[in-house]
């Protein structure tokens, strides 16, 4: 008896076991909030969210043209909302005073070099396998020219981007008596196709 007792513990553990690695294999990966310095890991999450790379070269505590283009446009919420709905952010730092590793230091320059930056700011959208969608820099106008003009170089490089609604934003009555009716409105047309 004692026998049978311990033989289905043993089994029933095992089933216990299987069953946490089926979940953590189910489970879907999850999204770095905010910027990336290594390429790798970028591209890794580029592959997993079919997003692209937004990879920012910049001088952050000396190039003054990197800092308003952080302060006008990519520290905006606008911005912000965009890049955490359709890119993945990747800070490729030259830094005169602050410290970085040696490992992103050379990973850096290697990439300075791979994709010919002669000057700064430098935003390159990358495809997951690092390959050149679009070419920017600083532009006038602040965080919604900016998005507009990241969104033109997606689009001609056939890249679709998402306007999600912002999360945890509840609508007003008006707003919802709108949504309503105009998913009743649409649901004829559709119907009838």
């Amino acid at each position: 008896m004692k026998r049978m007792i311990s033989v289905a513990l043993v089994c029933l553990a095992a089933v216990c076991v299987q069953a946490q690695s089926w979940q953590a294999k189910d489970k879907a990966p999850e999204k770095t909030k905010g910027w990336l310095d290594d390429f790798e890991a970028a591209k890794k999450e580029a592959a997993a969210f079919k997003q692209p790379i937004f990879a920012f070269f910049t001088g952050s505590d000396w190039c003054g043209w990197c800092m308003k283009l952080r302060s006008e446009s990519l520290d905006t919420k606008v911005f912000e909302k965009f890049a955490a709905d359709n890119l993945i952010l990747l800070e490729l730092d030259f830094p005169r005073e602050k410290k970085i590793s040696d490992k992103v230091k050379k990973q850096n320059a290697g990439l300075a070099a791979k994709y010919g930056i002669s000057g700064y700011p430098t935003v390159f959208l990358l495809d997951a396998d690092g390959k050149e969608l679009g070419k920017t820099g600083y532009q006038a106008g602040g965080g919604e020219a900016y998005v507009k003009h990241v969104k033109e170089l997606l689009d001609k490089a056939g890249v679709k981007t998402t306007d999600k609604p912002a999360a945890g934003k509840a609508l007003s009555p008006f707003e919802k008596m709108k949504a309503e009716k105009a998913a009743k409105a649409a649901q004829p047309a559709e119907q009838s196709k």
